[in-house]
């Protein structure tokens, strides 16, 4: 069984070699029935909605139809292959994941004031913030009675309804930190696992369940999805720092207004105490663009998109030691190339 030191070293040289998604393509390709099954993914997501009340069906059919990576139902329907189980049987496990997933983005639009998602006006803009938090809340029962319907409701129902707990609780330590610019790297670490990490190891654990497997494969799995739902996340982040320079200062300066502190910018601010004094007039409507500029270059600085990336990497190589428990296979090996290439995508 690899060591984490091996395959952070594996990583090590994959980062050297560039990024290679096509890679994790040519291993989901590879995949028998995952395309039908993401097929049939679609036609659920459409279909759970359609008994929903018109404004909350147009609400959340808006943000379903967008699109998005799928990034939490394919890890679903690709550890049910894993555990010899049927991709189809999987696709009600992976429907319950996207739209938990939809219903927290549905949320966090009306908390954050957010003016777009997918390149879309958001649902709250179209048809208001409490529409918008009430489709939310109507995906998130939808998804409970989806799963309590399965044949392995016993194992899934309860983790589900704990998965759901940690969101909340991840996004209320995230809502009490706002406008501080105080978060540790343990709060910040903390409400990662909360709001992405755990969605991201249930759906993993619920492609076994849907197999019919409990006990350690499952548990693997769940080790396994957290860990790559916080690099992807903790990527996800160290971008907002390492985009295109002409639209960085724009996003950024506005990502700096809602108060949030991510990683790079915890580093920076632990390196350079002056600098919340300046992100304090962000909040309070001023110098939004010009304090992004200063923010940049002090993360730099202290590199902190470096930092993120190597964390990340770090919990991408606890996942893969995780994914040694489950049983070698195409559908393995997909699930492995899929976690290297979310870590060390885009930089």
């Amino acid at each position: 069984m690899p060591s984490e030191q091996a395959i952070l070293s594996q990583l090590d040289e994959s980062s050297k070699q560039g990024v290679r998604p096509e890679r994790a393509r040519a291993a989901l390709a590879g995949v028998s029935d995952l395309e039908e099954s993401l097929g049939e993914l679609e036609v659920q997501l459409e279909q759970a909605t359609h008994d929903a009340e018109e404004k909350l069906k147009s609400a959340a059919r808006h943000l379903v139809a967008a699109g998005g990576k799928r990034v939490r139902p394919t890890l679903t329907l690709l550890a049910a292959g894993a555990c010899s189980g049927a991709l189809r049987a999987a696709v009600p496990f992976a429907v319950a994941a996207e739209l938990t997933h939809s219903a927290t983005l549905l949320h966090d639009d009306v908390i954050d004031d957010g003016p777009e998602r997918r390149g879309r006006p958001a649902s709250r803009v179209i048809w208001g913030n409490a529409v918008s938090v009430l489709s939310g809340d109507w995906l998130l029962t939808r998804a409970l009675e989806i799963v309590s319907a399965a044949p392995a409701r016993s194992s899934a129902l309860p983790a589900l309804l704990a998965t759901m707990r940690r969101l909340v609780e991840g996004e209320v330590l995230q809502l009490s930190l706002r406008g501080t610019f105080a978060a540790t790297e343990r709060d910040y670490l903390d409400v990662v696992i909360g709001k992405t990490g755990s969605l991201f190891g249930w759906a993993a654990a619920a492609g076994a369940w849907s197999a019919g497997l409990t006990g350690r494969i499952p548990e693997a799995l769940a080790r396994f999805g957290e860990g790559v739902g916080i690099a992807f996340q903790l990527v996800d982040d160290a971008l907002d720092y390492a985009a295109d320079p002409s639209l960085l200062g724009k996003r950024l300066g506005a990502d700096l207004a809602e108060g949030k502190a991510t990683l790079p910018l915890i580093r920076a601010c632990a390196s350079f105490p002056g600098l919340r004094e300046r992100l304090a007039t962000v909040l309070e409507g001023e110098n939004a663009q010009a304090v992004a500029v200063e923010v940049v270059e002090a993360v730099k600085r202290v590199g902190g998109v470096e930092a993120a990336r190597d964390l990340a990497r770090q919990h991408t190589a606890a996942a893969l030691v995780a994914l040694e428990c489950v049983p070698d296979g195409p559908h393995r090996r997909a699930l492995r190339d899929a976690a290297l290439a979310l870590t060390e995508r885009a930089f």
